[in-house]
Formats: C-alpha cells, structure tokens, sequence
C-alpha cells in the first residue's frame, strides 16, 4: 500500500466529508452512554496525520462498541470509505514484484501484464477500496447470501479492488499468510 496514497471518508446519509466528522457528529447525536469516550476517541484517531494508521486506529476503536453500535436496518446509512493506492511497480521489492507480476500474468490480459512489466502502470490499475459499516460491523447484509460456519467467521471489512485482478490475487494472499484469516468472495468477478 502507498501510505501517501490513503484517504478517508466518511458518508452519513447524504451527507460525505473526508475525514471521520460525520460519524463524530452522528455518534454524539445519539445521546448514549457511550457517546463521550467515543467521540472522544475518534477525535484522536482524527488528529493522526498518518491516514493509513487512522483507518486501523478506527477499527480498533469501532470494534469494543460493535454491540452499542449495532443499528442493521441502518447499517448502509453510514460507510467510512477508506480509498488506498498501492505502489508503481518499480517502487516494490524484487520478490514483491515477481510474486505480483507472475500473478497478473495468469489474471489479466497481455497488456495489462505488459504496462505492469514496465514498471509504470495506471494509476486505476492500483486503487481499491475498504468499507467500514460501524452500524454493522459484521456486515450482516452479506448474512443472508453466504453460509458462515459460525459468527467469528462472518466479514468485518469489505474489501474492494478495482485495479488487476493479479495485484488483488496477491493482495489476498499476502493477508491469509500474515493473518491467518480466510476471505470470501461475495460480489464482483471472482478470480
């Protein structure tokens, strides 16, 4: 992941801003115990400068209230996007790129292999997002389209990619391999 290339935003409603203000604001409107420490919280992990570090402060902070949080008919009410970007080829480490170029290869067309190659590809072909539903943390909507073997299995994050199939391939795997945790597919073109 690019750590200049991560942005945050936050959508309430209608509304959007780029930053966590309007779950701060939706938060303290509810008027809950829980309200002071959270915001409170959130206004820290505002003030980070570093984006990447914000997005797993948040979820960190998000997951102790999951339970006092939980709205699921609301849960697509409020998203905080986290929008990344992943480095150009050339600013990877060699095993990276042969691990990653060896995959586009398999999953992408000649020429999207090619432009990897050259070390310079698209910027599309490295952005993806990470939703975050903090009214839902287990992303229940998916519930009901995939059988999970039990709840500790069930989603937290969705993630999304929009650039080579190969790059997300490697992605993924990279995560199962320093995490241990399985990911399912559930929408979009299956790799």
């Amino acid at each position: 992941m690019d750590t200049n290339d991560v942005e945050i935003e936050t959508f309430v409603d209608i509304r959007s801003q780029k930053n966590l203000e309007p779950l701060i604001e939706y938060i303290s409107s509810q008027g809950k115990p829980y309200a002071g420490p959270l915001t409170a919280a959130l206004r820290n992990i505002e003030g980070l400068s570093n984006k990447k570090e914000k997005a797993v402060q948040l979820v960190k902070t998000l997951l102790p209230y999951k339970d006092l949080l939980r709205d699921e008919p609301r849960q697509d009410s409020i998203i905080v996007f986290v929008h990344y970007g992943l480095k150009q080829p050339a600013n990877l480490s060699q095993t990276a790129r042969v691990k990653v170029s060896n995959l586009v290869g398999q999953l992408d067309t000649a020429k999207q292999s090619a432009e990897f190659n050259s070390g310079e590809c698209p910027k599309n072909y490295l952005v993806g997002n990470i939703n975050i539903y903090p009214l839902a943390l287990e992303n229940t909507s998916w519930h009901s389209t995939v059988e999970f073997g039990s709840p500790k299995e069930a989603p937290i994050l969705e993630i999304r990619f929009m650039g080579l199939r190969g790059i997300f391939r490697y992605l993924l795997d990279e995560m199962t391999e320093r995490t241990g945790d399985a990911f399912v597919h559930l929408d979009g073109e299956s790799l």
